[in-house]
């Protein structure tokens, strides 16, 4: 067996930031709109049809990375399509395919798509990630979709090859979101995918609630079993679900592979729709133990199963414990789960203040970040409702919903400043998707935002604050080149900063690699724990 490899790197940093004296001043918090700005004119087509099949609503995601390793985020966005009743044959209208835009370096973008090789998209569109897999420096691409997904391997000359029948990792089911990261230690990344529905087309039903033909909801079909592939470092998969113990019927939305108890190895956290989550333990030796309800991750703080969405994860209160936040159905609250650091989750969403304004929306996308680089994490939500006609059956709930930034004020509570800032935030849509990143390289957290039917929202923190950043690209030589599975420790006076580089998170989508700590005192201790 082989045994892990941990190297602990302390470096001490005596970097005048600015003079201690000197108190962070609040910032304005300020977020432009620059889609059109920027030259994204991509639209989402779901493809919504009279007989409402499920996959039209649930789609897509988005993805911020740097594909052609010039130091800038590029973007791609998922497209569904024209009808998921297709779901197996290639998107041939152009109208239809995922997009990649190249950034430009001067906040402007370029669509090479068609320039990139990546105009054979397969099935219904739902969610993105991307990962250096084969280990060659350059991030690769894995599609999940209604239909087979695609993994897109890089060829480190701005053009990509579908390599999925060769990889392995097609998968048959319905898939909607995944994460890759390294459960055995062995210095290549494994792949986990989520799988949602068993659901055809062909046999669904329809459904209606207080007379209204609606979306039919996760209990009306069983769920599709998840995938765990292995990967085997010669460009191939293996699927290993059973022999690690993973397989399950989950409605699986949203994943993450995270080490929530930092014994060293990764361990993954699924997030299902209406029925339990799993939090499954790396036991070390291939397997894992699903250890939710123990943990108290499994149901809400009612004992209940939510329809969970989208994942992020990060230390909100800087105790030195990776916290998780799930977004959920409309009529219920999001799920704010401290760590407690001890194996042992406590629900604080009511405690945090993000209770009630939760209640009326519902979330799907969704990331902590430093909004103001004060070192406090704060929380984004992408809402969007399911159902177009929501307001015929329920006149408190709209299909199009405002999106939500909440400030974290440095002692564990949030507050809601989405109204206090003019322009995006007051305006309804229908938000799926969502990623964060420093698209221009000015020191603070960019949003990007996938929509149902619509045009996605590229934000630009415009925000004024005295605070300093510092961010942080690993990477891997001995272990995996993207260094998933790290965690960097940053220790001040005051306070401890944890992060950890992880792949994909939020809903269908994934965030820049790069880790980004707002720091605002003078003497640092950088711990890194590499993994692999």
């Amino acid at each position: 067996m082989r045994k892990k490899l941990h190297i602990l790197l302390n470096l001490i940093f005596a970097v005048l930031l600015f003079h201690p004296s000197i108190l962070a001043k609040q910032a304005e918090i300020t977020y432009s709109d620059q889609t059109d700005t920027a030259g994204i004119d991509f639209k989402h087509m779901n493809g919504m049809s009279k007989e409402k099949f499920l996959p039209e609503t649930m789609g897509s995601g988005c993805l911020f990375f740097d594909y052609d390793n010039d130091g800038f985020l590029d973007i791609y966005l998922v497209n569904s399509g024209t009808s998921c009743a297709n779901n197996n044959t290639p998107r041939i209208n152009l109208n239809e395919l995922n997009r990649l835009y190249r950034n430009n370096g001067n906040g402007t973008f370029s669509d090479v798509t068609l320039k990139s090789g990546m105009d054979k998209n397969l099935g219904f569109g739902m969610g993105c990630i991307s990962a250096d897999y084969d280990n060659d420096g350059d991030q690769d691409i894995y599609l999940t979709n209604f239909g087979m997904n695609q993994l897109y391997r890089n060829n480190s000359n701005g053009t990509f090859t579908d390599v999925t029948k060769q990889a392995g990792v097609a998968n048959a089911h319905w898939s909607v979101s995944a994460s890759f990261g390294d459960y055995n230690l062995d210095g290549l990344l494994d792949l986990y995918v989520t799988n949602y529905l068993d659901y055809n087309t062909q046999t669904a039903h329809p459904c209606t609630l207080e007379a209204e033909h609606i979306y039919c909801g996760p209990h009306e079909y069983p769920g599709a079993p998840d995938t765990l592939y292995k990967n085997n470092g010669d460009g191939t998969f293996t699927d290993v679900t059973a022999r690690a113990g993973v397989k399950n019927n989950g409605k699986g939305l949203g994943v993450l592979f995270t080490d929530y108890n930092n014994d060293g190895y990764p361990d993954i956290f699924v997030a299902n729709d209406a029925v339990e989550d799993f939090l499954y333990r790396n036991n070390q030796d291939g397997t894992f133990t699903d250890v939710a309800l123990a943990a108290g991750i499994a149901f809400n703080s009612e004992g209940r199963a939510t329809a969970s969405m989208g994942i992020a994860h990060g230390d909100y209160d800087n105790d030195g414990a990776l916290d998780l936040f799930i977004t959920n159905f409309s009529l219920e609250v999001n799920s704010l789960f401290h760590n407690d650091g001890d194996g042992i989750y406590t629900m604080t969403t009511f405690e945090a203040g993000l209770a009630e304004p939760s209640f009326s929306k519902l979330g799907f996308g969704t990331q902590f970040l430093d909004i103001n680089n004060n070192g406090f994490l704060d929380l984004f939500v992408a809402n969007g409702h399911v159902w177009d006609n929501v307001a015929q059956i329920t006149p408190s709930l709209s299909y199009k919903q405002t999106c939500q930034l909440f400030i974290n004020n440095g002692k564990g509570i949030f507050q809601d400043i989405s109204s206090s800032i003019d322009g995006f935030f007051n305006r309804p849509i229908v938000a799926r998707g969502s990623a964060n990143g420093d698209y221009d390289n000015d020191g603070d957290v960019d949003i990007l935002i996938s929509c149902s039917g619509g045009t996605p929202v590229l934000l630009r923190n415009d925000s004024k604050t005295e605070n300093q950043w510092l961010k942080i690209l690993l990477k891997g030589t001995k272990c995996n080149s993207n260094a998933f599975g790290t965690k960097i420790h940053i220790k001040t006076n005051e306070r401890i900063y944890l992060k950890e580089v992880t792949s994909g998170g939020s809903y269908a989508s994934g965030n820049e690699n790069t880790l980004h700590f707002g720091l605002v005192l003078l003497k640092l201790l950088i711990q890194l724990r590499y993994i692999g």
